[in-house]
This record gives C-alpha cells, structure tokens and sequence, in this order.
C-alpha cells in the first residue's frame, strides 16, 4: 500500500489520461495486397488490439479509483468548499470589474495600486459640467460641426466606486488565501493506492 499526496495524486492521474490517449486501439489494419501470410498478420493484429482493449479497461478502473478516493479526500478535508467558494468568487470578481471605469482599472494582481487607486477623485463628473458638455456638443450638432449625438456618462459616483474598488480587493485577498491553502491541503492530504495497482502501473511503465 502506498500514500500518495493529493498532489502526487493528480499527476498520476495526468500520467494515466497520457498512456490512455497514446494507446493503439485502431479497429482495421493496412495491409499490403502482396502479403505473404495475410491470415496471421490479421489475427497478430487482432490480438494486439484485445490487449489493447485489456488495458484500456483496467487503467480507466484505476483511474476511476484514484478519482474517487481524491474526491472522498476532497471532502473530508474542505476542499472542495473551498472550490466553491473560488468559483463564486471569480465569478463575481469578473462582474463586479467591469463596474469600474476603466481608467480606474489595474493589473489583477497589483492591490496595492488598486486600492489607491481608489482614492482618486472624480470618477464621476458633476451634472453642470456633463450639461455644459451636452448643450456645446447639441450646439456642435446644430452647426454640422460635430455628428455626436450620445455622452456615455458613469453612473458611479466617488462613494459608490471607493466601496466597489474595497470589495474587489477583499475578493481578491479572500482568493489568494484560497490559493495558499488550497496549496497547503494538495501537499499534505493523501489517498492509499493498493500494492496490486501499483504493481500494474509499474508494468504499464506509468510509474
């Protein structure tokens, strides 16, 4: 019996998928006309295919084992609450940015910035200056200067994009702390993998 890491765990199962994938499971053979033997190059060919066949059944089983066990271990220590929760909050992150406009915005990781951005005044223009500018872009208009006929105006004022800005760099803590201990659980939960499946894979030369 050995104990794998989740971590371990999943490169194994990458390993797996990868011989699955390179497996020759072709249902015809190519054969030349001028065969000699084509009778036995067909049942060579046929049984090569079976054995073939064999171990695509057994490695899809050990690979269904290996998942399974990771996902009773993805349970029982939290993780997958803690992929839930990541989830939902990349889902929201990516709604909630697109709330900010745009010369406001900074690189995801740079939350420092971010924040400080966040003190930067005037996201929204006050209502006289956007009348001033619509009544000079309808006057514009009037005289075929200009061929304008929308403003696009934010509608978040300074209160409003401070907060907004406070909540998306506490979701992007919250997933950063996902991220560390999500790390921290993958190198230090394990899953039991029997002898009798270990010696097979050695076979297969997947391990």
């Amino acid at each position: 019996m050995a104990s794998l890491t989740l971590t371990r765990a999943a490169r194994l199962q990458e390993r797996i998928r990868a011989a699955l994938r390179e497996l020759p499971l072709l249902p015809n053979v190519a054969m030349s006309i001028f065969a000699s033997e084509p009778s036995t190059t067909i049942e060579h060919e046929a049984a090569r295919l079976r054995e073939n066949l064999d171990v695509l059944t057994r490695l899809l089983a050990v690979l269904a084992k290996v998942r399974a066990a990771t996902g009773r271990a993805n349970a029982e220590c939290g993780i997958g609450d803690l992929l839930a929760e990541k989830a939902g909050l990349q889902e929201g992150l990516g709604l909630l940015t697109n709330l900010i406009p745009r010369a406001g915005r900074t690189d995801a990781g740079d939350l420092d910035g971010f924040l400080g951005r966040a003190q930067r005044p005037s996201l929204r223009r006050h209502a006289g200056e956007i009348e001033t500018q619509i009544s000079a872009m309808r006057a514009r208009y009037g005289q075929a200067e200009g061929s304008d006929t929308t403003i696009e105006v934010p509608l978040l004022n300074d209160a409003d994009a401070k907060r907004l800005r406070e909540r998306i760099v506490a979701c992007r803590r919250r997933l950063e702390e996902i991220g560390d201990r999500l790390r921290e659980l993958n190198g230090s939960v394990r899953i039991e993998v029997d002898d009798a499946t270990l010696v097979y894979l050695r076979e297969q030369q997947i391990i």
